[in-house]
């Protein structure tokens, strides 16, 4: 219970008084009142604990507060001030169960019927809690455990730097589409894609009439020509429910390409290039490696996902993603290309730097573009050579290097080492080092899984242990560089899934490395004086970008997830290998699968996967490009 004065209520015994207060037999023998007479003695009880909360008002006096106060000071109200807020005047406390005042009830009568009435309340509302409790949001009550380990001392509701929230965009109006016309009544509403047939073949497998295909190709004759269309292209179409005459037809390359025709009053189709508002951007800022992923760990910061097509074009040759570790920070300066207002995709990284939580020298990469050289120089002015020979697994480690007096681990002897291992887990897509000519495919012994190349000059390549081959590769067919011809296995005589690559010249087998894989392209004259002009410019903008808060400690088991699940390779990110337009998500970890139904069983213990599950593997491609 709660005293008038604000104070808390003195025991519900008569006898009790304050302390330093006489007790209220003691004033009633003062006064002269009978010591055996019950009702002189309630009134003057009465009496004196009405005197004793007029005496604490005096001494915390009046206080008057607003409603604005009460907002500004929650959780800092004065000891002294009366619980209600209002003028100090006497009365009910607020938090005081209400009993009417009644004359025949004598004191002790009312403060146990307000003690039963307060114990009541506490009941219910116990009962009420403990009901409600085990219905909590699973999912809220770990939203909150993670954000209070994320920041630990930030204030309730206040963002961690590293939660940044993503750019506000406004839509802009744009031109109409095709696709408003779906409900129309009285029209008929067909889309399809490209693929790998002809366009007209395409367009009449979707519904459109023979005859309306050719309207299509007379209206955009000059404007678009569909003789080479990406099997990723799209179209959508509108077609008259009872002529079957083509109202409207739309033919999309992607986001910000897109072309359309539709019935003037005429009744030709009149073509034109949709006008997209499209605007490109600059975009600087920071984020912090959750060692797991990083497009996630972009969205953490504030970008858009997507970020890490562009990022691994960036480091391709200077750093591999594998390199990256938990609490390692990105800071770059990247160019956004928005469609009608909203975000469509990241063309690319205008300058980069990765700082390693566990220290040493930052990395710094910038775009740099002239007549003679085009790509990504780090500050020594260097850039993988793209006309050179490439690693087979950009940025997989090299596991066993060539070695003619090689201890062979499984047959315990020495035997000569003539190739490079590099490692990755099974599935990973393996592409062709240089431009050749496929020699061999298939099963050849020891190797497993065997792709041999040829290539200028008389140089042969191989790639053996394969857990299979890219769809459709055959003797006779041209490779160019990068194109994936298999993924990585453990078919053969092998210990586990890796690359055995190899390198020979007119019969005799050399050490690959001397290929100079992914050697360096040094800048000199007067492409450096250049470059370093570029330097200049944007060394101040990316010292400009404030780095955000360190990810807090993990526990130790906690830590050894994060250490595997970031050892896992991202080649499969490659803006040089081939993939699918449904290979926009992060790959998720290689899963053994099983043997495809009738497949043969081959020696070795590799793990064969269907062309979907690979692909689902891969990151899609996105070569990239900065605009100055």
């Amino acid at each position: 219970m709660v005293r008038d004065d604000g104070g808390p209520e003195p025991e519900l015994s008569i006898e009790s008084t304050a302390p330093g207060e006489p007790s209220p037999a003691d004033e009633s023998a003062a006064a002269g009142e009978p010591a055996g007479s019950a009702l002189p003695r309630g009134a003057l009880v009465r009496e004196q604990l009405l005197e004793r909360a007029t005496r604490a008002e005096q001494r915390s006096g009046t206080h008057e507060r607003s409603a604005v106060d009460d907002l500004d000071d929650i959780g800092k109200l004065d000891e002294g001030a009366p619980l209600g807020g209002g003028s100090g005047r006497t009365g009910r406390a607020p938090g005081a169960p209400f009993v009417p005042a009644r004359p025949s009830l004598s004191p002790t009568i009312v403060a146990l019927f307000g003690t039963l009435m307060g114990m009541a309340v506490i009941a219910s509302i116990t009962a009420i809690a403990m009901h409600v409790a085990p219905h909590r949001d699973g999912a809220t009550e770990a939203a909150s455990a993670t954000a209070s380990e994320v920041s630990p001392g930030l204030p309730a509701g206040a963002t961690p730097q590293n939660h940044a929230k993503k750019r506000e965009r406004q839509r802009v109006p744009g031109p109409w589409r095709v696709s408003e016309g779906a409900h129309t009544p009285g029209l008929r509403y067909l889309e399809g894609k490209v693929g790998t047939d002809a366009f007209l073949k395409a367009v009449q497998a979707a519904g459109v009439p023979v005859k309306e295909t050719y309207r299509i190709i007379t209206a955009f004759q000059g404007l678009r020509s569909f003789d080479h269309c990406a099997k990723t292209d799209r179209f959508a179409a509108l077609i008259d429910a009872k002529t079957e005459r083509l109202k409207a037809f739309e033919y999309i390359v992607n986001g910000e390409e897109v072309y359309q025709a539709r019935e003037g009053t005429s009744g030709l189709l009149e073509a034109s290039k949709l006008d997209l508002k499209i605007e490109r951007t600059q975009i600087a800022g920071a984020l912090v490696y959750d060692g797991k992923n990083l497009d996630d760990s972009a969205e953490q910061a504030g970008f858009e996902r997507g970020l890490a097509r562009v990022i691994y074009k960036a480091l391709d040759g200077h750093a591999a993603l594998e390199d990256l570790e938990r609490g390692d920070v990105v800071r770059l300066i990247v160019q956004e290309v928005s469609v009608l207002g909203e975000f469509d995709r990241y063309a690319g990284v205008e300058a980069l730097e990765v700082r390693h939580a566990s220290g040493g020298d930052p990395l710094r990469v910038y775009y740099f573009d002239t007549p003679g050289a085009r790509g990504y120089y780090d500050t020594k002015g260097r850039s993988p050579h793209q006309g050179g020979w490439r690693k087979p697994i950009p940025g997989a480690p090299i596991t066993s290097h060539f070695n003619l007096k090689r201890m062979h681990p499984i047959l315990h002897k020495v035997v000569p080492h003539l190739g490079t291992d590099f490692g990755a887990p099974t599935g990973t897509p393996v592409g062709a080092a240089a431009p050749g000519t496929v020699i061999y495919v298939g099963l050849h012994g020891p190797t497993g899984n065997l792709v041999k190349l040829e290539h200028q000059g008389g140089v042969e390549t191989g790639y053996a242990h394969l857990s299979r081959f890219a769809e459709g590769l055959k003797v006779g067919d041209q490779v160019h560089r990068m194109q994936i011809i298999g993924y990585v296995g453990s078919t053969g005589r092998s210990t586990g899934p890796h690359l055995h690559f190899s390198a020979s010249k007119k019969g005799e087998f050399f050490d690959a490395e001397k290929l100079d894989l992914d050697g360096m392209r040094t800048l000199g004259g007067a492409e450096r004086m250049s470059f370093d002009a570029v330097m200049a410019k944007y060394n101040p903008l990316l010292d400009g970008i404030a780095l955000p808060e360190p990810l807090p400690a993990l526990p130790p088991e906690a830590s050894s997830v994060i250490a595997a699940a970031s050892g896992a390779p991202r080649a499969a990110a490659s803006a040089e290998l081939e993939a699918d337009e449904d290979e926009s998500a992060a790959p998720p970890q290689p899963l053994p699968a099983p043997p495809p139904s009738g497949s043969p069983t081959r020696a070795g213990s590799s793990i064969y996967l269907t062309d979907k599950e690979l692909k689902e593997l891969q990151h899609a491609t996105d070569d990239g490009e900065v605009s100055e």
